[in-house]
């Protein structure tokens, strides 16, 4: 079975609790302006975009590791270019939370 790994650098202590838990709204929550409600992932070829935030956060880099054809059905459409530049980023909704949670989870050092 063929996989992708999506990337996120967490929040200075959190990186446990997503690790152990998994990605819930409350952790996301719905507040314009400020917060849209969705977690942001840095998509398999942008690893870097994790790699930047990581420098800031310093709580390691959360890695999911999903199967290709989970990750082209519902991940996939959200995939956009991170800041306008070559790195893509994807914006996970609470709707798809449930599906992001069946996959395994790593918190690596950067």
């Amino acid at each position: 079975m063929q996989t992708v790994t999506i990337y996120k650098a967490p929040q200075k202590g959190k990186g446990q609790k997503f690790l152990k838990d998994g990605f819930h709204p409350p952790d996301f929550p719905y507040n314009p302006p400020n917060a849209d409600g969705k977690c942001y992932f840095a998509a398999p070829s942008s690893r870097s975009v994790a790699q930047e935030y990581c420098k800031y956060y310093k709580d390691g880099i959360l890695e999911v590791t999903i199967d290709q054809e989970t990750y082209d059905r519902y991940f996939k459409p959200l995939e956009k270019p991170y800041q306008g530049g070559p790195d893509i980023e994807l914006a996970i909704p609470h709707r798809l939370f449930l599906i992001l949670n069946q996959f395994p989870r790593f918190l690596k050092p950067d």
